[in-house]
């Protein structure tokens, strides 16, 4: 049932390198490079085109997209979520296809153009894509749906397998697309409409087809409504209430993060696990969006071609696939600790479950920290391409963290908002992509003409700060009210 929507995954990764293209293509005219008289990927690769002036202004393009986006998606974020909860997934869906269809069209657009104000106008597609939520919104509902769909206790598994899946539709991206470029006679940037192609399909399904999870007396439940659901009904004189029910929505999904009292002996003390799972997350997460710039770091250092960048992002996804499908449930079947033949956790096996997501956790973000310091040792492109792939079979940070949450939520004895960590970590994630853009940006833009792989030392320097504090994480002594 769920199928279909794997296809987003695979037109992203057709457009991913399409997308690098257009921010060096921008840039390249904005620095005042010749108009080309052949054909757009000539122009592109020229050698005007090369200089550390359009790498930089290409970065700080590429920053300025996502960074609006983001800063949008981490106000709207929560308001979608409990929107979601209240009028139907499928409603959600349908918005967010919408706006991604709007972003295809604007870098369709701004492809072909040459009128001088490509750079202010390719910001329309991440106002609107901010606005619906982005993928911060798109995933958190997916994550819902799936909830709605599936009993407890299965979810941990279906999970896993939902991200393998959209990694291995990401990889399979980039493949399509340069066969296509290079069996046919379309360039990189015709993969734009494909991509509307495949998200108009998307509604189709979505509308007439895709069921909704949610059922009707949920959707008009009797119970005031928050957020957008509330907002809708607003008139002028209750703007003041309005900005109020906005910040809540923006601000209630990362107080799940707050500290808990709890009782230890005689004695309440403040339990500080989630709050440092949340911490580190939000830097892993940060860390994260120096993939963009491997991205644009490995087509200018190595002259790489939207092929061959499509092929190198694919050697990621690949890899970030098999770790999740083969690595990743092989660490957990020989490791993880055994559930009592009751088959009820008690607390004892709650603090094992604990320590091993947490080692978990710190082992994948420092093997991803390790990687980013040897990319940045590193000078060959072979090396590169190693070191890459070995970040890439870090994967499992995510998961581990998300389920290390959930552990001290039940170790304290808040099972039950387990599920509100999902719109949490989309909140995280629109903030983290809001700031981590700017960083890398200007880090890059300042040591591209000396230093360019300084980036990867910043990324690094974020997962070993994550390591050290979930080493603050402690399992002894921890409530037993579970």
């Amino acid at each position: 049932m769920l199928f279909p929507f794997q296809l987003k995954s695979t037109k992203r990764g057709m457009t991913m390198a399409p997308r690098i293209n257009v921010y060096s293509d921008i840039a390249c005219r904005a620095v005042g490079a010749p108009t080309p008289t052949s054909s757009l990927l000539t122009y592109i690769f020229a050698d005007e085109c090369k200089s550390p002036a359009v790498q930089a202004r290409a970065s700080k393009i590429q920053a300025s997209v996502l960074t609006i986006m983001n800063v949008l998606s981490s106000a709207s974020t929560g308001l979608w979520s409990q929107w979601g909860d209240h009028r139907g997934r499928k409603n959600v869906f349908c918005v967010s296809i919408v706006c991604l269809v709007t972003r295809e069209l604007v870098f369709l657009f701004v492809s072909g153009s040459a009128t001088g104000r490509e750079e202010a106008f390719i910001l329309v597609g991440p106002v609107m894509e901010g606005l619906a939520g982005g993928l911060s919104v798109f995933n958190g509902v997916f994550h819902a749906y799936i909830s709605d769909c599936t009993p407890d206790g299965s979810r941990a598994k279906i999970f896993s397998a939902v991200q393998g899946t959209v990694f291995v539709g990401l990889a399979i991206g980039p493949w399509i697309a340069g066969g296509l470029t290079s069996y046919t006679d379309l360039t990189p940037y015709s993969m734009f409409y494909i991509s509307i192609a495949i998200q108009l399909v998307l509604l189709f399904y979505t509308v007439f087809i895709f069921p909704e999870s949610i059922r009707a007396k949920h959707q008009h439940s009797s119970r005031p409504a928050v957020g957008l659901a509330a907002a809708s009904d607003a008139s002028p004189s209750t703007l003041k209430e309005f900005a109020r029910r906005f910040t809540a929505g923006f601000v209630s999904p990362i107080t799940i993060f707050r500290p808990r009292i709890v009782e230890r002996g005689t004695s309440l003390t403040k339990d500080y696990n989630v709050t440092f799972m949340g911490l580190a997350m939000f830097l892993y997460i940060t860390s994260t969006a120096i993939n963009q710039l491997k991205y644009l770091y490995g087509k200018n250092a190595y002259s790489w071609t939207s092929e061959q960048l499509g092929y190198y992002m694919s050697l990621l996804w690949i890899s970030r696939a098999i770790n999740l499908f083969v690595v990743l449930p092989l660490i957990v079947s020989y490791f993880k600790p055994k559930t009592p033949i009751t088959g009820v956790s008690t607390p004892e096996s709650i603090v094992l479950e604990l320590q091993f997501d947490k080692r978990l956790a710190q082992g994948s973000l420092f093997v991803d920290a390790l990687a980013n310091v040897l990319v940045a040792l590193s000078s060959s492109e072979v090396a590169f391409f190693a070191f890459s792939a070995m970040s890439a079979f870090t994967s499992g940070g995510n998961p581990a963290l998300q389920s290390l949450g959930a552990v001290c939520l039940a170790a304290l004895g808040y099972s039950s908002e387990a599920g509100r960590l999902f719109g949490a970590v989309g909140v995280l994630n629109a903030v983290s992509h809001s700031i981590s853009p700017a960083i890398y940006a200007v880090t890059y833009s300042m040591t591209v003409s000396t230093h360019p792989r300084t980036v990867f030392c910043v990324a690094a320097g974020l997962l070993l700060t994550a390591v050290a504090l979930l080493g603050r994480i402690r399992a002894k002594g921890m409530s037993s009210g579970y």
